[in-house]
C-alpha cells in the first residue's frame, strides 16, 4: 500500500511542475519578467538608504565570511597530475569566485535571481554575473518543457544584445509564482497591494518616499518663521507698502500684514501649523512595517535609540537562520553548476570527487592541540609501538593539527648494490679492529 505522505508530495510536485503552463501564450512568445521590473528594483536599491544597507548587510553575512574547498580524500585519480580539489581551486582563483559570490548574494537576497554568464554549456570559459537592470522587460525566454532559459535579451545599445540560454546559469531563490523567477526583498517593497473595491495601496517604497517628501516640504515651508503682522489704523496704502518691504527681507518663510480695528494693539503673531492627531503613531507603524520587510536588523542596530546590546544579540541570532538558508542555497548552486562541471571537464568523476564549498576559513594550526596530541601519541607508542602506523599518524597530524604534510610518504632513495657492498665491508672491517 503506497505511503499517504508520498502521494501528497507527488501531487504537490506535479502541480508545481504544471505551474509554468499557467502563463499565457503571449507571455511564452514575448518572454517573462518579474511582476516588478528589475530596473525599478535597482532604482529603489540605489535610492533608499535603509533598503541598500539591509541587503548589503545580509549579503555580507552570507558571503563575506569567505570559503574554502574540500573533496573526498579516498578519490585519488588525478588529471594532468592535479587532484579534483586542486583543479577547482585554480578555477576559483581564475574567475574570482569570492567576489562573484558576494555580488551573487546581493542579487539573490534583493532581486531573488542571479544569472551567471559562463560562455559555454559544457566547459566553463569565464564567470560573470549579469547586471539585472540591463535585462529587457519580457526579455527572459524560457524553455518550459526543459525548465531552463532559452535566451536572455538585453535592453542596451552595447554588445551582446542577447545571450543563448546554453551559456547561462540561472539561480532563482524563493520561486513562488507561475513564472520561473525568484522573489526577493525588493519585489515585495515595490509591489502594490489590492485592498478591495478596486482600490490599491501603493507600494511601500512609494509610501515611504512620499512621507519623506511631504515632511521635507513642511520643513521648507514652516521651518522659517511665518508671521502675521497686525498694524491698527494703518491705511490700505501703508499696509501695501509695509507688505512690500517685508516681502523683500526674508528668503524663506512668510510675512502677512493685516489691518485690524482702530483701537487694537499692534503685534507680530507667529503662525504655527497644527500637527494632525495620531500622525506620530502612524509614522511609527509605517517605519516598523518597512523595517520588517527589509528582513534585517541593521536599521535597528544602527538607527534606533534604546536598542540595547541584548536586543542586538537576539536580532542577530534571529537573522542567523536566514543567513544559513541563503548560504545553503548558494553553496548547492555553486557545487552543482560550477564545481561538478569543472571536475567533469577535466575528465574526472564529480560524484566520486565530491568537491564541496565550505563557508568560513579552514581551522588554523592550534599549537596547544598539537602538543596534547603529540604527548598522548608518545605515551601510547611507548606502551605498544605497533598500535598506530606511520600513515595513520601523518593523517592525524595533517587533519587534526593542520600540519602541512604530504598525503603520501616520500620514497626512500634507492642505493646501488655496489655501494651497499662497500659499506658492508667497511662496517665489518671496523668491527674486527
Amino acid at each position: 500500500m503506497p505511503n499517504p505522505l508520498t502521494l501528497v508530495v507527488d501531487a504537490i510536485r506535479s502541480r508545481l511542475h504544471e505551474a509554468v503552463y499557467f502563463l499565457t501564450e503571449i507571455e511564452r512568445v514575448r518572454g517573462v519578467s518579474p511582476a516588478v521590473s528589475f530596473k525599478l528594483m535597482t532604482s529603489v536599491y540605489l535610492g533608499d538608504l535603509a533598503t541598500r544597507a539591509s541587503i548589503d548587510f545580509l549579503a555580507d553575512q552570507v558571503a563575506g565570511v569567505g570559503f574554502y574547498t574540500t573533496m573526498n580524500e579516498t578519490y585519488k585519480e588525478p588529471s594532468e597530475g592535479k587532484t579534483a580539489k586542486e583543479i577547482v581551486d585554480e578555477f576559483c582563483e581564475e574567475v574570482g569566485l569570492d567576489e562573484v559570490l558576494q555580488e551573487s548574494a546581493r542579487y539573490l537576497i534583493g532581486w531573488g535571481n542571479v544569472f551567471w554568464w559562463v560562455g559555454a554549456p559544457v566547459k566553463i570559459e569565464f564567470l560573470r554575473p549579469i547586471p539585472l537592470e540591463i535585462i529587457k522587460d519580457e526579455g527572459i525566454k524560457f524553455d518550459f518543457a526543459k525548465g531552463a532559459i532559452r535566451e536572455l535579451i538585453f535592453d542596451w545599445k552595447q554588445q551582446p544584445q542577447q545571450i543563448s540560454g546554453d551559456e547561462i546559469i540561472h539561480l532563482a531563490y524563493n520561486v513562488l509564482t507561475a513564472k520561473p523567477l525568484g522573489v526577493g526583498i525588493l519585489q515585495s517593497l515595490c509591489t502594490p497591494l489590492d485592498i478591495g473595491n478596486g482600490d490599491k495601496r501603493d507600494a511601500y517604497y512609494q509610501i515611504k518616499g512620499r512621507s519623506h517628501d511631504s515632511f521635507t516640504k513642511i520643513m521648507e515651508k514652516f521651518g522659517a518663521p511665518v508671521e502675521l503682522w497686525s498694524v491698527p489704523g494703518a491705511s490700505e496704502k501703508t499696509s501695501k507698502e509695509l507688505m512690500a518691504t517685508l516681502k523683500s527681507i526674508p528668503r524663506e518663510g512668510a510675512r502677512i500684514v493685516v489691518n485690524p480695528a482702530q483701537r487694537s494693539e499692534a503685534k507680530v503673531q507667529p503662525v504655527v501649523p497644527e500637527t494632525p492627531r495620531g500622525i506620530e503613531k502612524y509614522l511609527e507603524i509605517l517605519d516598523d512595517e518597512y523595517l520588517i520587510g527589509l528582513q534585517s536588523p541593521i536599521s535597528n542596530l544602527l538607527g534606533k535609540t534604546g536598542f540595547k546590546y541584548a536586543t542586538a544579540e537576539a536580532a542577530v541570532e534571529v537573522v542567523a537562520n536566514r543567513v544559513m538558508a541563503f548560504q545553503r542555497f548558494l553553496k548547492r548552486g555553486v557545487e552543482r553548476h560550477l564545481f561538478d562541471k569543472v571536475v567533469a571537464a577535466a575528465g574526472l568523476d564529480p560524484k566520486q570527487a565530491q568537491v564541496r564549498l565550505n563557508w568560513g576559513m579552514p581551522e588554523a594550526l592550534d599549537y596547544e592541540k598539537l602538543s596534547q596530541i603529540l604527548g598522548q601519541l608518545t605515551e601510547l607508542l611507548k606502551v605498544k609501538p605497533s598500535v598506530i602506523g606511520t600513515e595513520e599518524l601523518r593523517k592525524i597530524l595533517r587533519d587534526v593539527a593542520k600540519l602541512p604534510l604530504e598525503k603520501e610518504l616520500p620514497e626512500e632513495p634507492k642505493v646501488p648494490s655496489s655501494v651497499l657492498q662497500v659499506e658492508k665491508q667497511i662496517i665489518e672491517g671496523k668491527s674486527h679492529e
